[in-house]
């Protein structure tokens, strides 16, 4: 299908109406600014500085962030866990409210800032107060440090570090004695009365095993003055943190408000980095972009009613870098994540995300063919969308996967695939039955894996002609009409009459005879024209044999579809063990209990592993197989200016200027 058709935007707009300009492209969300500007014009601008503005405003959206962090665990409306994000409406983003939002917001930073303080201040009273504890029973006041010509020194000794033999040997060295003693929790907490003259050594010998000088000594009362003293500051500060807690309730109600102005902010930050993106003069601002070819009605009326003067012009895609928008149906779109992982395909070429889409699905479909699975995943998927309502990459992720799913339903019906071989399991297990019973339509591939191996070749057969057909689509499209059926039709041939032989000599005799013509002609096709550029006749024909080779590649390309088979066994494999397992016990009350582990465990971890490995290996054969046909990538994403939001959704509708 076509990529969606850009539209180059030059415009020069007056200083004072840039913002103006800025919004409505913001609101617009359909406008992609670069940096560019054409040389006759770049020495007369030069580069807009926002940097200041930017930091302006990442400083308000900090403080938003703050606040909500502080009123949120106040809030009594408890936000649901995929609830979907509030609407935002451009109409509903005016000054009164964002001023209001602004005051809250300081309060709510005032708030915090006061509870910060309070728990500070009561985790340094609690330390001072347990701090104090050890000397209750030390009558003296604990800033007490002597008299005249002794000194006191309140401290303690770590659990191990001095015996009594230790302390005696103080007394007997330093003359210094002991005149209080506590233990707490191992610690020894002691008072030391020294002469004057000795109290230094006295430190000395006491440092040397452990001694600390205790943070109680700084305080004058006693130590029951000082606790009483602890606690009634402890008291004080937990009425303020209450009443800190309570105006923090009250202001709660403003969270919406703040969340929106967050929002805002946000929005105003991509005001001024599209800002940044533009050149300026004295008195313009020079603007240069691309717009969708669609929307050039919406993005003219935004730029008249800025007073621009503009122009849209066909870029040209041999010189212009030009942004890459993919256009596809609903179906389709869905799809897009996998081709955006890849690369986007080059502007002006072709984008492949409609066919491909449908041999992902089928090949997704056979990798993980099992009806109970897909239902399972199907179910999730729409579940996801219908309570979260994403937006973007996830919402198109969680349509893609719901539709594999279906696709996995429709193959596990036709191979017999329900949560493995549950029901089977549970007939011999449970019900007594004497054989398996084989509920696959089509055919059972544990029981039957070589026909598994030739359904998977033949769907990569599809795949690849596919590839081939939409490389002949490509050069036609381009005037390469004979390219188109040199390159990519005499390969056509050559799988089909392949095709038409191996059916022929295997099941329907009579096409094997038109197989074989219909093969010859698509290498006669190859050997006349593959040397074609060559002047030589010898060359010509000599690159034409040559290029027969290439038929180990397409053998080897079709030999890669043999992982359909590998994961789908696989899928098959390990759900059948857990059945087996989950049924070993019989119909006995522990084996019920046996079965509900084995199977909610069982085939949670088969979903979740082999979901991954169809994911991935689908995709490859797509990037691989199929886009290594005709896909030229290299595409650079359209990336437009939109509102940045955190906490709402822009409504969709409101996009109008």
């Amino acid at each position: 299908m076509p990529i969606a058709e850009m539209k180059r935007l030059t415009a020069i707009v007056e200083r004072d109406k840039c913002d103006e300009l800025c919004r409505r492209l913001v609101w617009l969300s359909c406008v992609d600014v670069d940096v560019s500007a054409p040389d006759a014009v770049a020495e007369l601008l030069r580069p807009t500085d926002t940097s200041k503005e930017r930091r302006d405003i990442e400083g308000r959206i900090a403080d938003a962030s703050s606040a909500i962090d502080i009123l949120s665990p106040h809030s009594t409306v408890r936000k649901k866990l995929f609830a979907p994000k509030p609407e935002l409406e451009r109409e509903s983003v005016d000054t009164e409210r964002t001023n209001e939002a602004l005051e809250s917001t300081r309060r709510a930073i005032g708030i915090g800032e006061r509870e910060s303080e309070v728990r500070a201040e009561r985790a340094r009273v609690a330390g001072e107060a347990e701090a104090i504890v050890p000397w209750r029973q030390y009558d003296l006041p604990l800033s007490y440090s002597g008299t005249k010509y002794t000194d006191i020194t309140l401290g303690s000794l770590p659990e191990g570090s001095a015996s009594e033999a230790d302390l005696e040997k103080l007394t007997d060295e330093t003359g210094a004695v002991v005149t209080y003693s506590q233990c707490v929790d191992g610690t020894a907490y002691i008072a030391v009365m020294t002469h004057k003259s000795d109290t230094q050594s006295a430190m000395r010998y006491l440092s040397a095993i452990g001694f600390v000088k205790s943070p109680a000594s700084a305080k004058n009362g006693t130590a029951d003055e000082e606790l009483a003293a602890c606690k009634a500051r402890l008291e004080e500060l937990d009425e303020a943190a209450e009443k800190l807690s309570a105006d923090a309730d009250a202001l709660a109600s403003a969270l919406p408000e703040i969340e929106l102005y967050s929002d805002v902010e946000r929005t105003n930050l991509t005001f001024s980095e599209a800002k940044s993106r533009m050149s300026e003069t004295e008195s313009t601002m020079y603007v240069s972009g691309w717009a969708p070819a669609e929307s050039e009605r919406e993005v003219v009326e935004a730029l008249e009613a800025a007073g621009c003067a503009y122009e849209l012009t066909t870029p040209d895609p041999e010189t212009d870098d030009i942004p890459v928008k993919l256009k596809n149906n609903k179906f389709a779109e869905s799809f897009e994540p996998v081709v955006e992982l890849y690369s986007l395909p080059k502007y002006g070429s072709y984008d492949p995300t409609f066919v491909m889409s449908i041999f992902y699905m089928i090949l997704f479909g056979l990798m993980f063919a099992d009806f109970g699975y897909g239902l399972i995943v199907s179910a999730v998927c729409v579940l996801g969308l219908k309570l979260m309502k994403p937006r973007g990459t996830l919402n198109k992720f969680l349509r893609m996967f719901a539709i594999c799913g279906i696709s996995s339903m429709f193959f596990g019906i036709l191979l017999g695939g329900y949560l493995g071989d549950l029901p089977a399991k549970m007939a011999t297990g449970f019900f007594g039955a004497e054989t398996e019973p084989d509920l696959a339509i089509w055919f059972n591939p544990i029981n039957d894996p070589m026909t598994f191996l030739i359904v998977s070749i033949a769907v990569g057969a599809v795949h690849l002609v596919g590839a081939l057909c939409v490389k002949f689509y490509v050069l036609c499209h381009t005037k390469s009409i004979w390219d188109a059926i040199f390159d990519a039709g005499s390969w056509i041939l050559v799988f089909i009459g392949a095709g038409l032989a191996i059916v022929g000599f295997m099941m329907f005799a009579p096409l094997k005879l038109p197989g074989i013509i219909v093969l010859a002609a698509g290498y006669a096709i190859l050997i006349a024209t593959q040397g074609r550029a060559e002047k030589s006749i010898v060359m010509k024909i000599g690159k034409g044999l040559m290029s027969l080779y290439d038929t180990i590649s397409y053998v080897s390309d079709l030999l890669s579809y043999s992982r359909v088979l590998s994961l789908g066994l696989a899928s098959a494999v390990i759900g059948s063990v857990f059945n087996l397992l989950g049924t070993l016990a019989g119909p006995s009350f522990f084996g019920i209990i046996i079965f509900v582990i084995a199977i909610l465990i069982g085939h949670t971890l088969n979903i979740a592993i082999n979901l991954l490995g169809t994911f991935v290996h689908t995709s490859r054969l797509q990037y691989i197989e199929f886009f290594g046909k005709f896909y030229e990538s290299g595409g650079r994403a359209f990336v437009p200016l939109e509102p940045k939001l955190k906490y709402y959704v822009y409504k969709e509708k409101a996009k109008t200027a």
